[in-house]
Protein backbone atom coordinates (compact mmCIF):
# COMPACT_ATOMS: atom_id res chain seq x y z
CA UNK A 1 0.00 0.00 0.00
CA UNK A 2 1.12 3.68 -0.77
CA UNK A 3 0.23 6.29 1.95
CA UNK A 4 -0.92 9.92 1.04
CA UNK A 5 2.55 10.99 1.30
CA UNK A 6 3.36 8.88 -1.71
CA UNK A 7 0.11 9.40 -3.87
CA UNK A 8 1.48 13.28 -3.39
CA UNK A 9 4.32 12.89 -5.20
CA UNK A 10 2.82 10.45 -7.73
CA UNK A 11 0.60 13.07 -8.68
CA UNK A 12 3.24 15.61 -9.17
CA UNK A 13 4.07 16.85 -12.70
CA UNK A 14 6.92 19.44 -14.18
CA UNK A 15 5.25 23.25 -14.95
CA UNK A 16 7.80 24.34 -16.70
CA UNK A 17 7.96 25.80 -20.23
CA UNK A 18 9.45 22.44 -21.78
CA UNK A 19 7.14 19.46 -23.12
CA UNK A 20 8.32 16.51 -21.19
CA UNK A 21 6.26 13.38 -22.04
CA UNK A 22 7.83 10.32 -19.54
CA UNK A 23 7.31 7.05 -20.83
CA UNK A 24 6.75 4.05 -18.50
CA UNK A 25 5.59 0.87 -18.35
CA UNK A 26 6.37 -2.94 -17.11
CA UNK A 27 9.29 -4.38 -17.68
CA UNK A 28 9.21 -5.73 -21.72
CA UNK A 29 6.42 -3.22 -22.24
CA UNK A 30 7.71 -1.82 -25.32
CA UNK A 31 8.68 1.41 -24.04
CA UNK A 32 12.06 1.91 -26.41
CA UNK A 33 10.15 0.97 -29.65
CA UNK A 34 7.57 3.68 -28.44
CA UNK A 35 10.09 6.34 -27.71
CA UNK A 36 11.98 5.15 -31.37
CA UNK A 37 8.80 5.77 -32.91
CA UNK A 38 7.92 9.30 -31.53
CA UNK A 39 11.76 10.34 -32.57
CA UNK A 40 11.42 9.42 -35.74
CA UNK A 41 8.00 10.72 -36.35
CA UNK A 42 8.45 13.95 -34.59
CA UNK A 43 11.90 14.10 -34.15
CA UNK A 44 11.73 14.74 -30.20
CA UNK A 45 14.62 14.13 -28.43
CA UNK A 46 14.55 10.79 -25.80
CA UNK A 47 16.50 10.07 -22.75
CA UNK A 48 16.55 6.42 -21.86
CA UNK A 49 17.46 5.92 -17.97
CA UNK A 50 18.45 2.19 -18.95
CA UNK A 51 21.18 4.11 -21.28
CA UNK A 52 22.63 5.67 -18.58
CA UNK A 53 22.28 3.15 -16.47
CA UNK A 54 24.46 1.13 -19.30
CA UNK A 55 26.75 3.68 -18.99
CA UNK A 56 27.25 3.42 -14.97
CA UNK A 57 28.83 0.30 -15.50
CA UNK A 58 30.87 0.59 -18.46
CA UNK A 59 34.27 -0.65 -18.30
CA UNK A 60 36.58 1.19 -15.94
CA UNK A 61 34.28 3.62 -14.81
CA UNK A 62 34.21 3.86 -10.81
CA UNK A 63 30.85 2.30 -10.74
CA UNK A 64 31.64 -0.50 -12.06
CA UNK A 65 34.70 -0.78 -10.09
CA UNK A 66 32.76 -1.19 -7.19
CA UNK A 67 30.74 -3.33 -8.25
CA UNK A 68 33.46 -5.51 -9.03
CA UNK A 69 34.83 -5.45 -5.68
CA UNK A 70 31.69 -6.50 -4.21
CA UNK A 71 30.90 -9.42 -6.35
CA UNK A 72 34.17 -10.69 -8.35
CA UNK A 73 34.79 -13.36 -11.35
CA UNK A 74 31.59 -14.12 -11.49
CA UNK A 75 30.32 -11.31 -13.13
CA UNK A 76 33.16 -10.49 -15.44
CA UNK A 77 31.91 -11.22 -19.14
CA UNK A 78 36.30 -10.75 -19.96
CA UNK A 79 38.63 -9.09 -18.77
CA UNK A 80 42.97 -8.21 -20.32
CA UNK A 81 45.38 -6.10 -18.24
CA UNK A 82 42.91 -2.95 -19.37
CA UNK A 83 39.40 -3.57 -18.18
CA UNK A 84 37.46 -6.12 -16.95
CA UNK A 85 33.82 -5.97 -18.73
CA UNK A 86 30.71 -7.18 -16.44
CA UNK A 87 28.60 -9.70 -17.24
CA UNK A 88 25.08 -7.86 -17.34
CA UNK A 89 23.08 -11.11 -17.18
CA UNK A 90 25.29 -12.73 -14.81
CA UNK A 91 24.82 -9.41 -12.38
CA UNK A 92 21.09 -9.44 -12.83
CA UNK A 93 20.89 -12.90 -11.83
CA UNK A 94 22.47 -11.90 -8.35
CA UNK A 95 20.51 -8.35 -7.58
CA UNK A 96 16.49 -10.48 -9.13
CA UNK A 97 17.30 -12.83 -6.42
CA UNK A 98 18.20 -11.09 -3.65
CA UNK A 99 16.43 -7.88 -2.55
CA UNK A 100 19.33 -6.74 -0.16
CA UNK A 101 22.35 -6.46 -3.20
CA UNK A 102 19.51 -5.07 -5.96
CA UNK A 103 18.77 -1.80 -3.46
CA UNK A 104 22.85 -1.59 -2.70
CA UNK A 105 22.99 -1.70 -6.57
CA UNK A 106 20.31 0.41 -6.88
CA UNK A 107 21.84 2.66 -4.88
CA UNK A 108 25.19 3.36 -6.67
CA UNK A 109 23.15 3.56 -9.89
CA UNK A 110 20.33 5.57 -9.78
CA UNK A 111 22.42 8.46 -8.32
CA UNK A 112 24.39 8.43 -11.86
CA UNK A 113 21.49 8.06 -13.56
CA UNK A 114 19.60 11.51 -12.08
CA UNK A 115 22.83 13.54 -13.01
CA UNK A 116 23.03 12.40 -16.40
CA UNK A 117 19.18 13.33 -17.14
CA UNK A 118 19.81 16.35 -15.51
CA UNK A 119 22.75 16.89 -17.69
CA UNK A 120 20.80 16.20 -20.80
CA UNK A 121 17.90 18.04 -19.81
CA UNK A 122 20.22 21.36 -19.69
CA UNK A 123 21.82 20.66 -22.45
CA UNK A 124 17.92 20.58 -24.44
CA UNK A 125 16.49 23.01 -22.53
CA UNK A 126 15.32 24.90 -25.64
CA UNK A 127 13.64 21.75 -27.08
CA UNK A 128 10.25 22.39 -26.88
CA UNK A 129 9.52 18.47 -26.40
CA UNK A 130 11.71 15.97 -25.04
CA UNK A 131 11.25 12.33 -24.07
CA UNK A 132 12.09 11.10 -21.06
CA UNK A 133 11.68 6.81 -21.23
CA UNK A 134 11.85 5.87 -17.41
CA UNK A 135 11.02 2.26 -16.23
CA UNK A 136 11.33 2.97 -12.88
CA UNK A 137 9.77 6.16 -13.38
CA UNK A 138 7.19 6.17 -10.82
CA UNK A 139 9.09 4.17 -8.02
CA UNK A 140 11.92 6.43 -8.13
CA UNK A 141 10.07 9.61 -8.34
CA UNK A 142 10.75 11.16 -11.11
CA UNK A 143 7.06 12.33 -11.65
CA UNK A 144 8.07 16.15 -10.92
CA UNK A 145 10.13 15.71 -14.13
CA UNK A 146 7.46 15.18 -16.53
CA UNK A 147 4.91 17.32 -17.93
CA UNK A 148 2.66 14.32 -18.51
CA UNK A 149 3.51 10.42 -18.00
CA UNK A 150 2.09 7.75 -20.72
CA UNK A 151 2.01 3.95 -19.52
CA UNK A 152 2.84 1.44 -21.86
CA UNK A 153 0.15 -1.22 -20.71
CA UNK A 154 0.91 -4.95 -21.54
CA UNK A 155 -0.36 -7.80 -20.21
CA UNK A 156 1.56 -9.97 -17.82
CA UNK A 157 1.04 -12.98 -20.59
CA UNK A 158 2.61 -10.65 -23.06
CA UNK A 159 5.56 -9.45 -20.55
CA UNK A 160 6.88 -13.30 -19.80
CA UNK A 161 6.46 -14.12 -23.89
CA UNK A 162 9.03 -11.36 -24.50
CA UNK A 163 11.35 -11.21 -21.81
CA UNK A 164 11.88 -15.09 -22.08
CA UNK A 165 12.34 -14.73 -25.54
CA UNK A 166 14.60 -11.46 -25.33
CA UNK A 167 16.67 -12.04 -22.45
CA UNK A 168 16.98 -16.04 -22.47
CA UNK A 169 15.28 -16.21 -18.87
CA UNK A 170 13.58 -19.47 -17.78
CA UNK A 171 9.94 -18.67 -16.58
CA UNK A 172 10.97 -18.47 -12.96
CA UNK A 173 13.37 -15.43 -13.87
CA UNK A 174 11.11 -13.47 -15.76
CA UNK A 175 8.46 -13.74 -13.03
CA UNK A 176 11.45 -12.66 -10.87
CA UNK A 177 11.70 -9.53 -13.15
CA UNK A 178 8.30 -8.33 -13.06
CA UNK A 179 7.59 -8.67 -9.83
CA UNK A 180 10.62 -6.57 -8.84
CA UNK A 181 8.71 -3.97 -9.89
CA UNK A 182 5.33 -2.12 -9.08
CA UNK A 183 2.04 -3.39 -10.17
CA UNK A 184 1.29 -2.52 -13.57
CA UNK A 185 -2.42 -1.62 -12.18
CA UNK A 186 -1.28 0.59 -9.74
CA UNK A 187 1.06 2.80 -11.69
CA UNK A 188 -1.91 3.09 -14.82
CA UNK A 189 -4.01 5.62 -12.32
CA UNK A 190 -1.07 7.26 -11.95
CA UNK A 191 -0.94 8.20 -15.66
CA UNK A 192 -1.95 11.01 -17.99
CA UNK A 193 -2.24 8.23 -20.73
CA UNK A 194 -2.76 5.00 -21.59
CA UNK A 195 -0.62 3.10 -24.53
CA UNK A 196 -1.80 -0.41 -25.32
CA UNK A 197 0.99 -2.84 -26.47
CA UNK A 198 -0.63 -6.49 -25.52
CA UNK A 199 -0.34 -7.61 -28.95
CA UNK A 200 2.07 -8.33 -31.78
CA UNK A 201 0.40 -5.84 -34.08
CA UNK A 202 0.71 -1.80 -34.65
CA UNK A 203 -1.89 -0.23 -32.77
CA UNK A 204 0.29 1.42 -30.58
CA UNK A 205 1.13 3.18 -33.29
CA UNK A 206 -2.69 4.48 -34.17
CA UNK A 207 -2.89 5.52 -30.26
CA UNK A 208 0.24 8.07 -30.51
CA UNK A 209 -1.19 9.36 -33.53
CA UNK A 210 -4.59 10.10 -32.28
CA UNK A 211 -2.70 11.49 -28.59
CA UNK A 212 -0.11 13.65 -30.52
CA UNK A 213 -1.93 14.71 -33.70
CA UNK A 214 0.32 12.81 -36.58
Amino acid sequence: MIDHKQTNKLCLRWKGKQRRIGITGGIASGKTIIGDFLFQAKQWPVLDADLFAHEALRAESQIAKRVLLRYGSKIIQNSSQNDQIINRKALAKIVFQNDFEKLWLEGIIHPFVNKRIEEELEKLKSNSVIILIIPLLFEKNYTGLCSEICYVDCSRTMQLKRLQSRDKLSLEEANQRIDAQWDNALKKQFADHIITNSFNDETWKKQLKKLYNF
